[in-house]
């Protein structure tokens, strides 16, 4: 039930003036049929979602990611594959979850205090879980012989340094190739009335592709600590050497995501935020 006050100018009667600014309405009580809007003190999630549909955003982080770790740890030829998936991954759910399918970007975000310390917590905690099913997945439609005596079946699907390679380099490009991701993200989708999500995953596809062609031959370029964990815990029946480095597949991306945070910060002039989730 609503009880209305209208309020007309006799001098605009007229059906083409009626619908101009003479009309004031104003309900009141509760109506079922509207939709919900968030309150001006109600905890934000970020940008993208509110707290009513934080289990939804979890689920298709969970699925984004498993999708993404499955595509990206398939042996390929074409390198391309990952960034095409995370363009589609992006634009089909971003808008329900921001898209983030990495702790990495998740941190970044949280870091810009446009993530609540709930889901600052469990976003990295489903992406996981996903990075680890892709990779289980990948283990599953490939024969075990694939990963035996054949270096190139088993070396797309995880995430070692290059023969020669530095860990001190490594986790140098790794910081670098994340600082790009990360900040690529932020800068197309932290406005939420103007981010274009067809656009912004092609920007974003485009620059973690450009990375992995960039870093491949040096790190195999994860960005993703998700993506990189998952196929260690499932290949490492085969060989405990992914886990000599493994360390240089967090330290460096989450060292980007703050780096790429604070220039965010400086570019948008946003220190009146707090460094802290909301």
């Amino acid at each position: 039930m609503s009880n209305r006050i209208q309020i007309s100018n006799p001098e605009f009667d007229n059906a083409d003036q009626r619908h101009t600014a003479n009309e004031v309405r104003v309900d009141k009580g509760n109506d079922s049929s509207r939709p919900r809007t968030r309150k001006d003190d109600e905890p934000v999630i970020s940008d993208h979602i509110d707290e009513w549909n934080l289990y939804q955003a979890l689920f298709v982080e969970f699925l984004g990611t498993t999708i993404y770790v499955f595509i990206a740890t398939i042996p390929y030829y074409d390198t391309s594959a990952p960034g095409m998936a995370l363009i589609a991954l992006i634009a089909c759910f971003g808008k329900i979850s921001g898209g983030h399918f990495n702790p990495a970007v998740t941190i970044g975000i949280s870091l810009c205090g446009r993530l609540s310390l709930k889901a600052t917590i469990l976003y990295p905690v489903v992406q996981m879980v996903g990075g680890l099913l892709g990779a289980a997945l990948t283990r599953a439609v490939q024969p075990s012989f694939a990963y035996i005596d054949n270096e190139y079946f088993f070396e797309n699907g995880i995430t070692v340094l290059r023969e020669n390679v530095k860990p001190g380099w490594a986790l140098l490009c790794e910081g670098l190739i994340t600082f790009f991701l990360v900040l690529t993200y932020l800068m197309c989708t932290m406005e939420k009335k103007k981010t274009n999500w067809l656009l912004s995953s092609l920007a974003i596809g485009f620059i973690a592709q450009s990375n992995i062609y960039a870093a491949d031959f040096i790190t195999r370029a994860s960005m993703n600590p998700a993506r990189s964990f998952g196929p260690a815990v499932c290949m490492s029946v085969f060989t405990k050497d992914v886990w000599e480095h493994h360390y240089v597949y967090w330290v460096g991306p989450i060292v980007g995501s703050a780096l790429a945070a604070f220039v965010w910060r400086c570019l948008n002039w946003q220190w009146s935020c707090s460094l802290l989730p909301k």
